[in-house]
């Protein structure tokens, strides 16, 4: 069987869907997983049977995976609380890096405890606290915090976006005399750890780069988006290009490439530096908020990775197909998530479409290598569009046909601002004196990414609103 590991995880991802609209006990459904793995097992030497066995024990496994995300422990604040509450005081712990914009700070709060009436409760579950003051706060501190606490409002799609992150409440402080801090240290230590080599890199961008560069070199490196100017943000949404302004594969790919030179730089034999490679990696996704682009393009680097170790040439639809289980296990209702379709949709289409026009178009005849890098560049760009374009249509209700055209000239920019963002903070770390070159040239790439997006949306029809 072909790519064997896409058949498995569609039936995984067809047993989630189907927890929406079938209604069977969490009990019968695991218990019949175990029974068709055990009929599997049984059925080696019958191939038939032996597959139909092992999908159908994979989609009750995604049944049992999802209907597990809906079923919370009795201490669960969603069991404990049902209506609008005025005034709750509650205990826990800052489970993110809490983002400040303007005079407000808002951050996700695991919770430990809460006093209801007169009595408290020991408590579990995340909620979504916004404080109306700038306060300085870190992950991992212990507060005491008093507020208005109630569920989001059930229309829009905010109710769906905050539930698929396991957040059910959201609590608004007016004061921060009603915050109390208690301890410092209840988080990892990894991702502690993670978060101070973030706050030393932003440190040292904002040190050598003017506002808009920093901005965007925090989103493109950082993952810190919140502060790319609005006007900039949606001129990329409307020339297709905005994944550029999130650290996505593309990025995890340039991190991977820079890692791998280096250690070879330095004459690291092939094995430790792949080695040596996987758990930088990881670190680096943790740094930038583990998203969802960030975890499936960490984990199909790994892939690759050991693949290369192994003497092993890795299926880009299996390395997909690895990545989607790895999330799905994790939490299932990433499935839904817009993120995740848009990530994996234009992986997948690359891979798909991209040799197949390639071929019928008889590139490969061309005797111009600079035409020739061109035309592929396009057709890249032209498979990922064709991917991702009822998606954006859907969610977005935009139309580029300007797309195709922006990633010839924006890709290559992004690249050089990445190298160049990632060289800033290694002299910044290293060699201080040669920083402001590489500040230099980074703001010169941010400055015509910027014009060059503008110009690319002047010509009429280049974005259609639907």
């Amino acid at each position: 069987m072909k790519s064997p590991l896409v058949i498995l995880t569609l039936n995984f991802i067809f047993g989630i869907l189907t927890a929406g609209i079938v209604k069977i006990n969490f009990l019968s459904a695991f218990f019949l997983s175990g029974l068709f793995l055990i009929s599997a097992s049984f059925s080696l030497k019958k191939e038939f049977f032996y597959n139909l066995f092992l999908f159908l024990c994979l989609i009750f496994l995604g049944y049992c995976a999802y209907i597990n995300t809906c079923v919370f422990p009795r201490c669960h604040i969603s069991r404990l609380l049902y209506y609008k509450n005025n005034s709750q005081t509650i205990r826990g712990i800052v489970n993110n890096e809490p983002a400040i914009r303007g005079n407000k700070t808002s951050f996700i709060f695991r919770v430990t405890g809460i006093k209801l009436g007169r009595y408290q409760y020991n408590c579990c579950g995340d909620i979504l606290v916004y404080l109306k003051n700038k306060k300085f706060l870190r992950y991992g501190e212990e507060l005491i915090l008093r507020g208005n606490l109630y569920r989001p409002p059930a229309y829009g799609s905010y109710k769906n976006y905050l539930s698929n992150q396991g957040i059910f409440f959201i609590m608004r402080i007016n004061s921060g005399f009603d915050l109390v801090r208690l301890n410092k240290n209840k988080g990892s230590i990894f991702y502690r750890i993670a978060l101070r080599l973030k706050e030393k890199a932003g440190d040292i961008i904002s040190r050598y780069c003017n506002s808009v560069t920093n901005a965007v070199l925090e989103a493109m490196l950082l993952g810190e988006k919140r502060n790319v100017p609005r006007l900039i943000y949606n001129s990329m949404m409307k020339s297709g290009t905005v994944h550029i302004l999130v650290v996505s594969g593309f990025n995890v790919g340039i991190v991977a490439f820079i890692i791998v030179l280096m250690l070879k730089l330095i004459r690291v034999p092939k094995k430790p530096r792949y080695t040596l490679t996987i758990p930088l990696l990881i670190l680096y996704s943790f740094v930038t908020g583990a998203s969802t682009p960030v975890v499936r393009a960490t984990v199909m680097a790994i892939v690759f990775l050991l693949g290369a170790l192994l003497r092993r040439e890795a299926d880009i639809y299996n390395s997909c197909a690895i990545a989607a289980i790895f999330i799905l296990m994790i939490n299932p209702r990433q499935i839904f998530d817009i993120g995740f379709q848009l990530s994996f949709s234009s992986v997948i289409s690359i891979a798909y479409l991209y040799p197949r026009i390639k071929s019928l178009l008889r590139i490969e005849a061309l005797k111009i290598k600079s035409l020739k890098i061109i035309i592929e560049g396009a057709l890249v760009s032209l498979s990922a569009w064709l991917g991702t374009l009822g998606f954006v249509a859907y969610y977005f209700r935009i139309f580029s046909p300007i797309t195709v055209v922006a990633n010839l000239f924006i890709l290559p920019l992004s690249i050089l601002i990445t190298l160049c963002g990632f060289s800033l903070v290694v002299m910044g770390l290293t060699v201080t004196q040669l920083a402001p070159l590489f500040a230099s040239t980074a703001e010169l790439a941010v400055t015509l990414l910027i014009k060059v997006n503008y110009l690319l949306l002047k010509p009429p029809g280049a974005c259609l609103r639907l």
